[in-house]
């Protein structure tokens, strides 16, 4: 496994840790049904995802530079290894937000929807 195969393995789990983690949590905190948990559920995420965009590409380079090269060290080429890193990051942090942001409404809808039957209103009643 060379460098760039490494590289695209680390974008893939980079771009789709937060969401995965943010959307297990949430249809935890779903099932456990605690009352109030969508407000402080959405802040955390949110914030947790800005920080990981800040400094998951940055320290996944740090931990795995690229392999010296003397003729791209000389300023012959461009260097864009590692760049990977950074962009899985973003991606990762946007999906993060997006999947937090559908697994409250989900919850919202289905939470709501819930309390529609056992109250015993019709699906078009304005009520609840």
């Amino acid at each position: 496994m060379d460098y760039n195969d490494f590289e695209f393995v680390a974008f893939c789990i980079l771009s789709s840790a937060p969401v995965l983690f943010l959307i297990t949590a949430g249809i935890i905190a779903h099932h456990r049904s605690a009352k109030g948990w969508i407000p402080g559920y959405l802040i955390v995420g949110i914030l947790s995802c800005s920080l990981y965009a800040m400094v998951a590409g940055r320290l996944a380079a740090q931990l795995f530079p690229p392999p010296y090269v003397p003729g791209l060290s000389e300023g012959r080429g461009l260097d864009l290894r590692g760049v990977g890193f950074f962009v899985g990051a973003w991606i990762g942090a946007i999906a993060g937000v997006v999947g937090a942001l559908i697994t409250a409404a989900g919850s919202s809808l289905t939470l709501r929807f819930r309390r529609r039957q056992e109250l015993g209103l019709p699906a078009g009643h304005p009520g609840s």
